[in-house]
């Protein structure tokens, strides 16, 4: 079984080519969303309220994501350490994940942060979905209901489209010109040939 990457800044649309994947049979792993299941295991609770302050811990038991984003995407030390507490629990449950997907040509995990986090060292091969810095701006806002500043604050978190697609395999432009299928098609008969 083959393990691809797939990732791609903020608003490129990363997540709606790993559902076109999926409709293809692909198993997918979402870092993103399974980080934030690991966010609200007992001891990673316990390690944030440590960490960043018990404030973080709202009434339901759960980590108040909108505050702590506002403190490490403001604070590249405290995500850092963040990133240090949640990267080696996301890169264990993926392993573990992979076990149960052995009779699977090729799996996918989806993240957006593939290269920053040293997690394409993983992979057989690594696909980047792209798209204008403006259009994912305007994405992001629409999708999350916030301002432009929090979508630009997030995005300096990140490795830029170029030094992104110098180290990928594939490329997948979303930008609304080009179809997303044909593209993805293309690069699944490539990938389930090797």
């Amino acid at each position: 079984m083959k393990r691809i990457g797939l990732t791609g800044n903020i608003g490129t649309g990363k997540s709606t080519v790993a559902r076109i994947f999926n409709v293809l049979g692909v198993p997918v792993y979402h870092a993103d969303i399974q980080s934030r299941v690991l966010l609200d295991t007992e001891d990673v609770k316990l390690q944030i309220s440590s960490l960043f302050g018990k404030h973080l811990i709202d009434l339901q038991n759960k980590v108040d994501r909108k505050a702590l984003a506002q403190i490490v995407f403001n604070d590249k030390e405290k995500l850092t350490v963040l990133n240090k507490l949640i990267h080696p629990l996301v890169e264990e449950d993926f392993k573990k994940w992979c076990n149960n997907q052995l009779e699977q040509v090729y799996v996918l995990h989806e993240t957006a942060i593939l290269f920053e986090s040293g997690f394409d060292r993983l992979f057989d091969a690594n696909i980047l979905v792209t798209a204008p810095e403006e259009l994912c701006i305007t994405r992001v806002m629409a999708r999350d209901g916030i301002p432009e500043q929090m979508v630009t604050d997030r995005m300096k978190n990140q490795w830029t489209q170029e030094k992104k697609q110098k180290l990928s395999d594939y490329l997948v432009v979303n930008d609304e010109n080009p179809m997303l299928i044909p593209q993805v098609l293309a690069i699944h008969s490539l990938i389930s040939k090797r």
